[in-house]
């Protein structure tokens, strides 16, 4: 032997055990020793926020946490060891439910949530909902099951309930002053027009007129609609073209509106923008495109596919003058329409010669706040 040196046998299982825990986080070994530690659970179990019990496949209660007494106001001394289906628990008429369960338990089907009533100790009774879970302990299968209070889960759906309706009628409320006030402003158009002298003003005032009118329709739709943010655009539409005949066409006249709208409900921040494309270019057609006691049609058409709508509006009139630009035209009606299609990222096709055609196509996803 070589004097100055020694030699330790180590044995090599050891070495290796010792070489992985070495290689192990420190956070990891704490988390070993917590759950190697009898008191880990028992810390868990008592400190569930919610209710629970554990029973047998013969319905034995086995254990159950403190909330559980304080639920029902027993000890678990009184529970532990009795059938739950023999305990004054549950109501005569609810223990056949809670036996049929029981027998799904023992077959090895969990019953999910189911909604029951417990019957206090001091008789009084709380609603409860019940959540099993199948488990398996020392190869004893037990079930186990969370109890919700109902009674302060109904509350809170109550008080959540409430404040929600509490918005909805101030949102309501709120859409009915819009409404109210665009109202006032349509009547007091219909008053300067009344003293206006200047077809041509008349005329330019008409126009905004039917601009706010077609605005407030979407407040009145909005008002009545079933959601607070969506309006039925066909009923939006023909109430729209109901005014537009009113204004233009009053009695029975040579021009017919061919109307093929899809039943499809749409938020305001689109709805609003078509409805007045719809106004400005119907009402030009009814104005510009035909000639005196000559038979027309203006047909709008609206489609609901699954990624764009589609708009139609289109006359069978004389059309637009030869020649004519569509980019340079600088009527106050035509820029409008540009700029809203422009706001509802949509494209537009159009046909200005031997009569007029406006196609416009909507992505779905061009919703924007108006």
């Amino acid at each position: 032997m070589t004097e100055g040196y020694s030699y330790q046998s180590v044995n090599p299982r050891e070495q290796s055990e010792h070489f992985e825990k070495s290689n192990i986080s420190p956070h990891l070994l704490l988390m070993e020793e917590i759950r190697g530690s009898s008191d880990y659970l028992k810390i868990l179990l008592d400190q569930n926020p919610d209710p629970w019990y554990l029973y047998d496949l013969n319905a034995i209660l086995i254990d159950c946490n403190r909330l559980f007494e304080d639920l029902v106001g027993y000890t678990r001394s009184e529970l532990i060891g009795k059938c739950f289906l023999r305990l004054r628990l549950l109501p005569l008429i609810q223990r056949a439910r809670a036996k049929i369960i029981i027998d799904k338990n023992a077959a090895g089907i969990a019953n999910g949530t189911d909604d029951f009533e417990f019957i206090r100790k001091d008789g009084n009774i709380v609603n409860v909902e019940l959540n099993t879970s199948l488990i398996e302990i020392k190869n004893q299968k037990l079930i186990m099951v969370t109890v919700r209070n109902g009674e302060k889960h109904l509350k809170k759906e109550k008080e959540l309930k409430s404040r929600t309706k509490s918005r909805e009628d101030m949102i309501e409320d709120l859409y009915r002053q819009i409404e109210k006030n665009l109202q006032i402003v349509t009547s007091l158009m219909n008053l300067q027009k009344a003293h206006m002298r200047n077809d041509k003003d008349a005329e330019l005032l008409q126009d905004t007129h039917n601009r706010i009118k077609s605005i407030r329709k979407a407040y009145e739709k909005l008002i009545q609609s079933p959601e607070l943010t969506r309006i039925n655009f066909a009923e939006y539409t023909k109430s729209i073209l109901s005014g537009l005949l009113s204004t233009y066409a009053p009695e029975p006249g040579n021009i017919r509106l061919n109307v093929e709208v899809e039943d499809t409900f749409m938020d305001m921040g689109t709805s609003i923008p078509l409805g007045m494309i719809i106004t400005e270019l119907v009402s030009n057609s009814f104005r510009h495109a035909f000639k005196p006691n000559v038979m027309g049609e203006i047909k709008i058409i609206f489609k609901n596919y699954p990624d764009y709508y589609v708009l139609r509006i289109q006359d069978n009139g004389n059309g637009f003058p030869r020649g004519i630009n569509f980019d340079n035209i600088n009527s106050l009606g035509i820029q409008l329409v540009k700029s809203l299609i422009n706001q509802i990222d949509a494209q537009m096709k159009i046909k200005l010669h031997s009569g007029s055609c406006f196609s416009i196509e909507i992505p779905k996803n061009s919703s924007l706040e108006l």
